[in-house]
């Protein structure tokens, strides 16, 4: 499966467009690259990024056919965050669609 960072970021905007109703109008996160997602001054606790990290998968589907697990140990324990920013959640939805891949 081919995902380019234009695709990444399109599901992930959607997925943000889809949940930003679900949340109190302070806490809905923009349609930017640089808008924090999670941990220290981001808006969204643990539940909301689970939530949050399941519809990116979805529109992830939706847009390539390919599942991808997005939520994992590995990712949760690593130095830098791939849930901290838009930008990272798109690098890291990038960088686990080219290991599917070719694993």
């Amino acid at each position: 499966m081919s995902l380019t960072r234009d695709d990444a970021i399109q599901a992930i905007f959607n997925a943000v467009d889809e949940f930003n109703p679900q949340l109190p109008a302070n806490l809905r996160l923009p349609l930017s690259e640089d808008a924090l997602i999670y941990g220290e001054g981001a808006p969204l606790d643990s539940l909301n990024l689970v939530n949050l990290i399941m519809l990116v998968e979805q529109h992830v589907m939706d847009l390539t056919g390919a599942e991808l697990i997005l939520a994992s140990e590995a990712a949760m324990s690593r130095k830098r965050s791939p849930y901290r920013s838009i930008a990272a959640l798109v690098d890291y939805v990038v960088e686990v669609a080219q290991e599917t891949v070719s694993g």
